[in-house]
């Protein structure tokens, strides 16, 4: 109920009467089930509707109506007056028309920003469950020296790690907030591969092994004597990880090694700014100005019009929640937010050079949920 008292204090700000959530993830996390449906919301009274599942037993402690048609909203709340709040980001524009229409509702207004404030601070079980996504993660890339043999494609690699990762736990689903955006378990990038621009949101892409979905590894067999990144997302009971680590197959040489030098700078300097009360967008400009002063600008995030704007976002349910480090986000960093912060070096030089962390946000500088060193892995 504590999430929802957080919600009813954003509706009192934006002098909303009661708000309808449609999307399975906002009702999950508002009500502790998984269901199609729509949560009711008002100062008064909270009521979970359920189209499906109708023959099991729910675990939600909210009031629970079913319901068929939008029509059985109609007869269970009555008329309604005033002002409601939507998802309008997040759901079917014919399933908005049809709600209003059934309901007679003439005044509503975009709510995903206000739950995604909600979201953006975690309780103590929400840490925990990332922390056990981490956990997870620290073990798969333990798992890459383990397992890992000449020939061996970036694709083979992807298998083997994602059938460990599941056998602890992995849930193999990464929701994604952004409209188009879809995430995969790995990216296990190489060379070419790390310059291949995608449609996803991301500083790396990858071909992946076909053009409907065009991100991630490929058959490509990882070659000696160049690194690779592995960038592993983690749902372990809803809540995710996100990290990457780089490994390289033999010895790396001088020049790369200055470049993985230049690279822990930046993640270092990074992990310094992020306390409480910073300011996102300063963070972002902050570290543009210092991978600049490394020389490092023409490689980071990204290639070309294809570079990213941003070095970190926050996790939880969804990969890309608040808060974003990024030109534009300027929200203060709250103490209990977490974040997953990458810098990568992406180059036609060397191919890839990353780390990924996910972190909580404390009083006394970020906690890593990744329980494992950042430094280089030579196999």
């Amino acid at each position: 109920m504590e999430r929802i008292e957080r919600l009813r204090q954003l509706m009192r700000y934006k002098s909303l009467d009661y708000v309808f959530l449609m999307k399975p993830l906002s009702i999950f996390y508002f009500s502790g089930d998984y269901v199609t449906g729509v949560l009711y919301i008002s100062y008064e009274d909270c009521i979970l509707f359920v189209r499906r599942p109708k023959e099991r037993v729910l675990l939600t402690e909210l009031k629970v109506e079913y319901m068929d048609s939008f029509r059985d909203l109609k007869s269970c709340l009555g008329s309604l007056h005033g002002k409601a709040g939507l998802e309008l980001d997040s759901i079917p524009y014919s399933l908005v028309m049809k709600l209003t229409e059934a309901l007679e509702l003439h005044e509503f207004e975009n709510i995903s920003h206000e739950i995604r404030l909600v979201r953006m601070v975690k309780d103590p079980l929400e840490v925990e469950k990332i922390r056990q996504a981490g956990a997870i993660a620290a073990s798969t890339f333990l798992h890459v020296e383990s397992i890992f043999a000449e020939g061996m494609s970036e694709q083979d690699l992807l298998i083997e790690l994602d059938y460990f990762a599941k056998k602890l736990g992995n849930l193999g689903i990464y929701r994604m907030h952004s409209y188009g955006n879809e995430a995969s378990f790995s990216h296990i990038l190489q060379g070419e591969d790390a310059l291949f621009s995608s449609y996803f949101d991301a500083p790396t892409g990858g071909p992946g092994i076909s053009a409907a979905f065009p991100q991630g590894a490929s058959k490509k067999v990882i070659e000696k004597s160049k690194p690779f990144t592995v960038d592993i997302t983690i749902n372990y009971d809803g809540y995710i990880s996100d990290a990457t680590r780089t490994f390289i197959f033999g010895k790396s040489d001088e020049h790369f090694m200055k470049v993985w030098a230049g690279l822990e700078s930046v993640f270092a300097y990074l992990c310094e700014l992020m306390v409480p009360g910073a300011i996102p967008e300063e963070i972002y400009l902050k570290v543009i100005k210092y991978v600049d002063s490394l020389g490092f600008s023409n490689v980071f995030m990204g290639r070309g019009r294809d570079r990213v704007k941003f070095i970190g976002h926050g996790t939880g349910l969804e990969v890309d929640e608040y808060p974003f480090i990024a030109k534009g986000f300027n929200l203060p960093i709250e103490e209990n937010s977490i974040l997953a912060i990458e810098p990568k070096f992406i180059s036609e030089e060397f191919g890839i050079a990353g780390i990924e962390d996910t972190f909580l946000v404390t009083k006394n500088g970020p906690i890593s949920l990744i329980p494992l060193g950042s430094h280089l892995v030579e196999l």
